[in-house]
């Protein structure tokens, strides 16, 4: 096993050990809690490549590293032609269609807008 000291000679000792053996090569992701140590795996049972981070910044690399290892994979890469962001943006919120008389009413009953609740104060 060898851990690597920086993130780009772990991306590309990764990247190379799938492309010789894509359907032989895991990768595993292991959280320590105990040092909070994010501990990232890459082998082909002859050859194994760590990394061990603490640093919050590499969770980006890690998704984007994911997504590159996941799509190789997958053999789809001459289909994909752009990747969609690690984070996609927040859905928009849908506007309600507009509500009936009866609607109205229900939901101020429902809000307790109607009726005065618990003992009356002098």
């Amino acid at each position: 096993m060898v851990y690597c000291d920086n993130w780009e000679t772990f991306e590309k000792a990764a990247a190379s050990i799938y492309a010789s053996a894509p359907d032989v090569a895991r990768y595993t992701i292991k959280y320590r809690n105990c040092d909070a140590a994010l501990v990232l795996k890459v082998t082909d049972n002859a050859t194994c490549v760590q990394l061990r981070t603490e640093k919050l910044d590499d969770i980006k690399k890690i998704a984007h590293l994911h997504r590159i290892l996941a799509q190789t994979t997958s053999n789809r890469s001459a289909a994909i032609k752009e990747l969609a962001p690690v984070f996609p943006e927040a859905p928009k919120e849908k506007t309600k269609p507009a509500a009936s008389a009866g609607t109205e009413q229900q939901s101020a009953a429902a809000q307790g807008k109607n009726k005065a609740r618990g003992k009356k104060r002098i």
